[in-house]
């Protein structure tokens, strides 16, 4: 058969089938035709995959979902157990509060102050830090920041009773100078707490041996780190990993802002030199605001994540929502995927969370670069990440009233019950579906 006949059937075949059977398709015939030689019917068979690519265009969201409000909240977050217990944490003015659910997010508790007295650093760009264990134990971590916005004291409080009541706040380390922000947390097995934010161009860790009365002293990890892009931690029995946005020369191209990864074996006592995520450098002078959002399943890390590679070095308009996994407990990562096939608007802050049966489930924000509307994006993928479902529209800007949804935080508990929170200009709000996928 000659080449435009392929060409011709293979067009055909691309407006009537579906994008992963499309993507099965061609994969297979380029991978034989890499054995015969065939170039020119490669380049076809590629310009075709291309074309089914640009056609998983976003649908309107065929989610069935609880709606609830919270319209005093500046900043949210998620935080659940394999009890079935799920937490919010949000901030409003100087404070973070946090409710409790045991019905998977249709109703939840009276919220209660969990950060005492202190005086809490609130940005809805900087999302609350709040871990949950498995006897019910709920703590957050924040950060005081002095009038003249150099240094920090980085606070820890916790919650015995599943959040009715927190104990005093405990000063967990302090920092004399610098631009901090963006701390995080985690519980090990043991139920002790740990601690990741950024201190300038430094990642900052910390951690507790007693259930967080008392904490090390904060240590620099891993290399250079962006100033304003928000760690994520995931801490099994045996391994601690933290991804973070890196810093680094670039040369005459400028600084490089990758995706990297740290890992420790040994309870954080050390780490070991970081490991990039990202497969292409991504040089930019500014921090983009926009940390990694890291998951583990079955031993597999899975890591999301914005990066702007394919914009003009040294530019800056938009960026598209990255994926990749590992398999060998971060040493390696798989080939970046694309997860946004919209290639005009800006697409940032992509959250990503597993759900029981072991499908991954991913959000994100898009902002129209041309005055379109912008729009927060959910998906997800049944083959580790390898392809994903068209993307679906959950909110977008069309009521003046609300403006744009952003932010997004995730979370799906043991019985796929999929929680996705955000921030508009009413406050907070989440959709709550099942999937026990």
């Amino acid at each position: 058969m000659k080449t435009n006949e392929w060409q011709q059937i293979l067009w055909r075949v691309a407006e009537t089938t579906d994008f992963r059977t499309m993507q099965c398709i061609e994969i297979v015939l380029l991978e034989n035709l890499m054995k015969s030689g065939k170039l020119q019917l490669m380049v076809c068979i590629y310009a075709v995959l291309l074309f089914s690519c640009s056609q998983q265009q976003a649908t309107e969201s065929s989610l069935q979902f609880d709606a609830y409000q919270l319209p005093e909240a500046r900043s949210i977050s998620i935080a659940g157990n394999s009890n079935g217990e799920l937490y919010l944490a949000y901030g409003m003015e100087h404070s973070l509060y946090v409710s409790r659910s045991i019905d998977a997010g249709r109703t939840f508790s009276d919220t209660v102050l969990a950060t005492g007295n202190s005086q809490a650093h609130i940005l809805p760009v900087e999302k609350p830090a709040i871990a949950v264990d498995d006897s019910n134990r709920v703590a957050v971590a924040w950060l005081e920041l002095p009038p003249n916005f150099q240094g920090a004291g980085i606070w820890f409080a916790v919650s015995e009773d599943s959040g009715k009541t927190f104990n005093p706040p405990v000063l967990a380390a302090t920092e004399d100078a610098g631009e901090v922000a963006m701390v995080q947390l985690a519980f090990d097995k043991d139920g002790h707490p740990l601690l990741a934010w950024i201190n300038g161009s430094s990642l900052k860790f910390t951690r507790s041996f007693d259930g967080g009365r008392s904490f090390t002293e904060a240590e620099r990890v891993g290399g250079g780190s962006c100033e304003c892009c928000q760690p994520s931690i995931v801490v099994t029995p045996e391994d601690i990993f933290i991804a973070y946005r890196g810093l680094e020369a670039g040369g005459a191209n400028g600084d490089i802002r990758d995706i990297l990864l740290i890992h420790s074996n040994n309870g954080g006592e050390s780490f070991e030199e970081p490991r990039r995520v990202s497969d292409t450098n991504w040089h930019i002078p500014a921090c983009p605001i926009a940390g990694p959002s890291m998951v583990m399943n079955n031993g597999a890390l899975f890591v999301a994540w914005m990066d702007g590679r394919f914009e003009p070095i040294g530019a800056f308009r938009r960026g598209d929502a990255w994926f990749a996994s590992s398999n060998d407990g971060g040493k390696t990562f798989s080939t970046n995927v694309r997860i946004n096939h919209d290639q005009d608007s800006h697409h940032t802050l992509p959250v990503i969370a597993i759900g029981p049966g072991g499908r991954i489930h991913v959000a994100w924000e898009s902002l129209s670069q041309n005055g379109g509307a912008n729009m927060l994006y959910y998906t997800s993928s049944d083959d580790n990440g390898t392809t994903f479902a068209p993307p679906e529209i959950v909110a977008d800007n069309s009521d003046p009233s609300l403006g744009n949804p952003g932010k997004p935080v995730l979370f799906v508990d043991t019985l796929g019950n999929v929680t996705l929170a955000w921030l508009d200009r009413t406050g907070a709000r989440l959709a709550i579906w099942n999937d026990p996928n």
